[in-house]
């Protein structure tokens, strides 16, 4: 089953994926704490549920570090190299210990273009598994389309 969970911006999705994770006590995957600096959004971490290993996902213009190892830039955003091989990482652990539920924090408008974590949810969604995702929903009826989420469920993002 695809469990789908949904909001605006800043509504809560990640803390919902988190505290699905904490209640159920199994499975794994990575979630995208935000970065500020000076109090001020600056990018996002990647960690992975399991181990809380995370590493430097994504800066936005005017907070990227010297030494920055880009992969694409997207809008404002410049994205890390190192950012997507840890996920890739984590998503073939998770696959070759057929770990289950698989939790993914976020497909959007990245994956729509076919970029960010598009071809790692293709990968996931072959494997047949139970997952938790979180989508805006502003894009949610385009990632079900482009992915064929035919059977999913929808959950709205809420606090614990």
């Amino acid at each position: 089953m695809i469990n789908i969970i949904t909001g605006n911006i800043n509504s809560g999705k990640t803390t919902r994926l988190l505290c699905i994770y904490n209640a159920k006590q199994q499975g794994d995957g990575f979630y995208s704490p935000k970065i500020f600096i000076d109090g001020h959004y600056a990018g996002q971490e990647v960690v992975r549920l399991s181990t809380e290993e995370r590493k430097l996902f994504s800066f936005k213009k005017g907070f990227i570090p010297e030494g920055w190892d880009e992969q694409y830039y997207y809008h404002s955003y410049s994205f890390s190299n190192n950012g997507f091989l840890f996920v890739r990482n984590i998503v073939l652990d998770i696959m070759q210990n057929n770990i289950e539920p698989i939790y993914v924090d976020e497909i959007g408008p990245l994956e729509l273009n076919e970029q960010g974590f598009y071809n790692i949810l293709n990968l996931l969604l072959k494997t047949d598994k139970d997952m938790y995702i979180t989508v805006r929903e502003s894009c949610i009826k385009d990632v079900i389309k482009k992915f064929r989420l035919s059977d999913c469920n929808i959950i709205f993002s809420t606090t614990c």
